[in-house]
């Protein structure tokens, strides 16, 4: 202020210090949920790329690259247990579990820390992937085609579900009750979605239950130190390593398929690995491709204007048929005087349609032998 006569000295406010700049919030360390979110989209990818389009089921495709099929799993590709996992079934699939991992994984990477996270979704898969596979046994059905990541998104759900559990001294009890009404809830939407939509219930059970109970006996930092805590910690990480040696097999099955031994009554051949034995006799790609392999008593008689053609050691006369939108090739041969072997082979899909296809059957053709 200052005096209008001017006898007055200028009276001057003081100075107010500026105030320090607030700094901006760090963004959470959350490598496990980036590095699973960039796994899955990898695996979307590499279906289109072995498949015709992602948008629908390509049931080659998804067995190509490690889905779980039952009598896959019998034949020998152990690695399916988990390697199912970084699957999906079209984008609406996969845009839901990539948003499910978004939710739950940071929270459990801030509380249990990154490696344990990334085990809890491994050890949850493939706890998913062996009830899936034991379910399927149980219920002595037709095996069906399982891919997902859902086994390992309802273990972190479980996980999540016990560390509200173990911490719910120090959560206000509004908040407590927020909780518990949105584990509630999930259940509830997740339980309609499997009542009405062809989901792998076992799977998601499984992955539950031994997500919640890894979750109650995994170390926690905030937490005295329990006896169990170290043992519990190795096992939850050491999920992490075995997830990730199946999927290594999976990509180097993937990249050059077996054959499979395929048996039947008095018979046995060497069939492409993309069928699985099912039953004796008969190799199925479920909703794509068959072969049946036989030993009729039915002597042979090849007549001149038959479609005749030399494969390995045998004559074999073949029909062709088109049923269903199946391609169906059958060959037959002379087994002896009174008997004949038979190969059926029946294609529904891109994969085994032409010259794939009449490889297949070749492959088959020249390994097939008569066994007591």
């Amino acid at each position: 202020m200052t005096d209008p006569l001017g006898g007055l000295e200028p009276v001057r406010e003081p100075e107010r210090p500026d105030a320090p700049p607030q700094p901006r919030p760090k963004r959470p360390f959350i490598p496990t949920t980036w590095l699973l979110l960039a796994v899955i989209a990898i695996g979307f990818v590499a279906e289109g790329l072995v498949g015709k389009d992602t948008s629908v089921q390509d049931t080659a495709a998804l067995f190509r690259l490690g889905a779980l099929y039952l009598p896959a799993v019998r034949s020998g590709d152990w690695w399916r247990i988990g390697s199912y996992a970084f699957l999906h079934i079209g984008w609406a699939h996969i845009a839901m579990n990539a948003w499910a991992l978004w939710i739950l994984a940071p929270q459990l990477e801030q509380t249990y820390g990154s490696n344990l996270t990334l085990g809890f979704f491994a050890a949850t898969a493939l706890a998913g992937g062996g009830a899936s596979a034991l379910w399927a046994v149980v219920r002595a059905g037709q095996p069906a085609l399982a891919a997902g990541a859902s086994g390992g998104l309802f273990g972190l759900f479980g996980a999540t579900a016990a560390l509200a559990f173990r911490l719910r001294h120090r959560i206000p009890p509004v908040a407590r009750k927020t909780i518990y009404r949105r584990i509630g809830t999930t259940l509830l939407i997740n339980l309609a979605i499997a009542f009405f939509f062809p989901v792998d219930s076992a799977a998601h059970v499984g992955g539950l239950l031994s997500g919640t109970a890894l979750g109650l006996v995994a170390p926690l930092r905030t937490l005295p130190v329990r006896p169990w805590h170290r043992p519990a910690h190795w096992v939850i990480v050491g999920s992490a390593l075995v997830l990730a040696a199946m999927e290594g097999a999976a990509v180097a099955w993937a990249v050059r398929p077996k054959p499979r031994t395929l048996s039947g009554a008095g018979v046995t051949a060497q069939v492409p690995g993309m069928l699985a034995p099912s039953e004796p006799g008969m190799a199925v790609l479920p909703g794509a491709a068959y072969i049946d392999v036989r030993r009729e008593n039915l002597p042979l008689t090849i007549e001149p204007d038959e479609d005749a053609i030399r494969i390995g050691e045998r004559t074999w006369v073949r029909e062709r048929d088109n049923r269903d939108n199946a391609d169906i090739t059958i060959l037959a041969a002379k087994d002896g005087e009174a008997h004949r072997l038979i190969i059926e082979f029946g294609c529904g899909a891109e994969f085994c349609r032409g010259p794939a296809g009449e490889k297949m059957v070749e492959q088959t053709a020249r390994t097939i032998r008569v066994v007591p």
